[in-house]
């Protein structure tokens, strides 16, 4: 009938804890190394982000060849565009990398300002955290225009390094959940 709540707070069998924590410690690993090098990495991530949009425009013009009916200027400056912006991450990653934080300190900017009043204009409850994230995003996006070029050669490094190792501990605290969820009642070690 109904299952017992010990085997419904039992993780799936094929969730492993060990594994999972293996995961976490190798982000934080990578993300450690990641943060000794942040040039390279940002340039590895340009020319990982020029090879997909390439991709994608390619993807995108088999598309509407095959498909006559979605031809349109849009959907053929898209593909033209994501071409033309891949080609052009690929063959000058450094120049990419000084557009593509001058892009992303654009969006902190903006979405910082847009976040800001619209919790000023709203009348959901708990406002502070979401001013401060506000806050911190304009912040952020002010930083990074005012020492510009200089953060372009190392800001997305350390994006990736810094997302690699908070993702990385975030996988280690669901292993010791999951750890101490598949352990059972009764049965855990003792302390000394």
């Amino acid at each position: 009938m109904g299952a017992s709540i010990a085997e419904q707070m039992k993780p799936p069998s094929s969730l492993k804890w060990g594994w999972v924590l293996a995961l976490g410690i190798a982000m934080i690993v990578l993300g450690t190394i990641a943060l000794g090098d942040m040039l390279a990495v940002t340039l590895v991530s340009v020319l990982l982000i020029g090879w997909l949009l390439i991709l994608a425009g390619v993807v995108h013009i088999v598309h509407l060849v095959r498909h006559q009916e979605e031809r349109t200027f849009w959907h053929i400056l898209t593909a033209v565009l994501d071409l033309v912006a891949g080609i052009y991450l690929v063959v000058h990653p450094g120049l990419g990398a000084l557009s593509l934080t001058l892009v992303i300190a654009a969006f902190l900017l903006a979405s910082g300002v847009a976040r800001l009043v619209w919790t000023f204009a709203s009348t959901l409850p708990h406002k502070a955290w979401r001013i401060i994230d506000a806050l911190l995003s304009i912040v952020l996006g002010v930083l990074l225009l005012i020492h510009w070029p200089f953060t372009g050669v190392w800001f997305i490094g350390f994006a990736v390094a810094i997302g690699l190792i908070f993702r990385g501990w975030a996988w280690v605290m669901i292993a010791l959940a999951l750890r101490s969820r598949s352990t059972p009642m009764g049965l855990a070690p003792q302390p000394a």
